[in-house]
């Protein structure tokens, strides 16, 4: 009984003992401010919506983390449709009085051979007259943050330094074209169909400019339609095409990872200190490379026309007509080997996927340029952001 006792003994000493212990860690603790207690937040901003959870440290450090997302909200820019002769507008125009070209030249626009032309050219002929196309600009931010509030001043726990780091999704925008222009666009696969097929086919085996009316010839005055990308690195020209859904789409990324630095203000918006505003201000460092990318781009010999050898021996940029009055188009080329007698048309532009805006072209015109510049050269992201929050204990 007497070494039962003493155990007991012992037992409630050792108890005693670490519960004078803990109360010595929560006291010390809480006299430091360290981790009691907890704040839990909504926040606004440039950065977008988000949720915040912040302890604090000691009385100098705090300790924030949370995730932030950008609503998906559209900024509208307009994309020019460009053909070899500038105005796609005229072009349809002209395309929508091919029949009664063709009726004054006696081809029979009845016949079996113009029926799929005509249903494809009725796609781009009853579109609206414009050179443009319009396309909805999206981000697609989606970050969680890591952030270190340190307050230098001993009686001023207001203000901050804060650094740390936001990480998120590489791809940070999208552009895609409005669905009201899918008509458009749809009109404009159906001229470019149309406009491969011509030079192989003809119009039941004969072309417009054949009959000496070359000028009025839409195919052969206007060539190929889609948006205008510049240059590549060898000097010929990018033009993109709407993609076989009708579609033109875009998408921005860069490096994954974007350091923080920024300053910070701190008060309490009600007596017991439960409910608080903080403001934050600051940078994100963004990093990698910044790349824009597109698909469905025709890379092709843009230069001026050169009739070449007797049989087409090299290359023929822009339009023309060889000695056997054939014709020639930005992306199809008619090839003749007289050893063999074999003739046929192939394509010369290449098709490309996956085309960096940023870092594969070289002067872009327009309003699509200006935007690539722009992203290439941004280097920092501004944060303010406005976060309430309501302290749990």
């Amino acid at each position: 009984m007497k070494k039962i006792g003493l155990f007991i003994l012992a037992a409630a000493l050792a108890a005693v003992v670490q519960a004078q212990e803990k109360k010595s860690l929560g006291s010390m603790m809480s006299k430091n401010n360290i981790l009691n207690h907890l704040d839990v937040g909504v926040s606004v901003g440039t950065v977008g919506i988000g949720i915040d959870v912040a302890v604090p440290v000691t009385d100098y450090v705090r300790i924030r983390t949370g995730y932030h997302f950008m609503p998906r909200f559209n900024i509208h820019t307009n994309f020019p449709i460009e053909t070899r002769n500038g105005s796609i507008s005229k072009l349809i125009g002209k395309v929508g009085k091919i029949d009664e070209k063709l009726e004054e030249l006696g081809f029979d626009i009845n016949s079996e051979g113009y029926e799929d032309y005509k249903e494809m050219l009725d796609k781009f002929r009853n579109v609206e007259q414009k050179d443009y196309v319009t396309v909805g600009m999206k981000p697609n931010l989606h970050q969680f943050k890591f952030l270190v509030d340190v307050m230098p001043f001993k009686r001023n726990k207001h203000w901050s330094l804060t650094a740390g780091f936001f990480i998120g999704s590489s791809t940070v925008g999208e552009a895609c074209n409005l669905e009201k222009e899918t008509l458009l666009l749809e009109g404009i696969n159906a001229y470019n169909r149309v406009y491969a097929e011509y030079p192989e086919k003809g119009i039941n085996g004969g072309w417009l400019h054949e009959q000496d009316h070359g000028k009025e010839d839409p195919f052969y005055r206007y060539g190929l339609a889609g948006f205008p990308l510049g240059y590549f690195a060898d000097g010929e020209k990018a033009m993109m095409v709407p993609g076989k859904d009708n579609s033109v789409h875009a998408e921005m990324e860069m490096g994954s990872f974007r350091p923080y630095i920024g300053l910070g203000y701190n008060t309490h918006l009600s007596r017991n200190k439960k409910w608080n505003l903080n403001v934050d201000a600051g940078v994100l460092f963004l990093t990698g490379k910044r790349k824009v990318y597109v698909d469905n781009v025709y890379k092709f010999n843009d230069s001026e026309l050169r009739l070449t050898g007797e049989y087409d021996e090299i290359y023929l940029g822009g339009i023309g007509v060889d000695t056997y009055d054939k014709y020639y188009g930005e992306i199809m080329r008619y090839t003749y080997d007289p050893e063999t007698d074999h003739e046929e048309y192939i394509y010369c532009g290449n098709i490309r996927q996956h085309v960096d805006l940023v870092n594969d072209l070289h002067d872009i015109p327009g309003k699509v340029g200006d935007l690539v510049d722009f992203v290439s050269k941004l280097k920092v992201y501004p944060n303010l952001t406005v976060t309430f929050s309501y302290r749990l204990y």
